[in-house]
Parts: structure tokens; C-alpha cells; sequence
């Protein structure tokens, strides 16, 4: 169940999402879902393949980058929406992964910096104290522990 700032546990107990964490989800899912059919459809544009020509990978190859990139961030978004820690630690290590990709085959190194400002803004917030607490085992076993009280 999707909800902006609940997560149900069990049938019992509802915990709490940070508003961080809800917010940096929907951010990205949204963002994904739009970037997917941006890519999509420009696929064929003349300036852009114009301008993917100018990197040492293929277009059709940076076009498959672009998609996987696109699927992971909305299968760890939709992942952290429903308490996954495993997604956070995926996002941040793809992440920087395609980062480093990035500098390292775009011919122009300023187009990543916006991306790399939002991905770190985005890493502050799922890393915070809240969000670690959130997506600690420990909480939501002492949670579930107390409402069995």
C-alpha cells in the first residue's frame, strides 16, 4: 500500500514515514516515470543522437544506461516507500556509479553537475537520522513489540 506518510506493519501498527522520505520518493518515481518517456520519445531526435555521438559510448548503448538507470531509481523509490532498506544503499551505490560513468564519457562535464545535486540532496535526505530510524530493523521490531504489549 502506497501512502504518502504510513506504512502498515502487519495488520496491527502503523509507523510513521519522514516527510523527507516521502517526499525524495515521489520526487524520484515521478521524475523516473517522465525522464522514461522523455528518453523514449527522443530517441530518434537528430540533435540529440548529434550530441550523444560526441561520447566514446554508442547512443543505442547510453539510450540502454539512461533506461536501467531510470528502472532502478523507480524500483528503489517504490522499494523505500515501503520500508525496504536494502533500496536506499542500491540507490546511493548506483548512484554514483552512473556519476562516475558520466564523468568519465561525457564530453561536457557541466551537464552532470545538476544530477549530481539533486542525488546528493536526495542521499542527505534518506540517510538522515530520521530516515535512519525509519529503516532501522531495531525500530520496527520495538514497534511491533510494543503494540503486542
Amino acid at each position: 500500500m502506497l501512502v504518502f506518510s504510513k506504512v502498515f506493519v502487519g495488520n496491527l501498527h502503523v509507523v510513521r514515514r519522514p516527510v523527507s522520505v516521502a517526499i525524495s520518493c515521489w520526487f524520484l518515481i515521478f521524475g523516473s516515470l517522465s525522464s522514461m518517456v522523455s528518453a523514449i520519445q527522443g530517441r530518434n531526435d537528430p540533435a540529440m543522437l548529434a550530441w550523444m555521438s560526441r561520447s566514446a559510448i554508442p547512443a543505442e548503448v547510453q539510450y540502454a544506461i539512461v533506461l536501467a538507470t531510470l528502472a532502478i531509481t523507480l524500483a528503489t523509490a517504490l522499494a523505500m516507500l515501503q520500508r525496504h532498506r536494502g533500496a536506499r544503499m542500491l540507490y546511493a551505490v548506483w548512484g554514483l556509479i552512473d556519476i562516475a560513468l558520466s564523468l568519465a564519457t561525457v564530453p561536457d562535464k557541466t551537464v552532470v553537475l545538476p544530477g549530481t545535486m539533486v542525488f546528493a540532496v536526495i542521499c542527505a535526505f534518506l540517510f538522515s537520522p530520521k530516515s535512519n530510524a525509519y529503516f532501522s530493523p531495531r525500530k520496527a521490531a520495538n514497534d511491533a513489540s510494543m503494540m503486542a504489549a
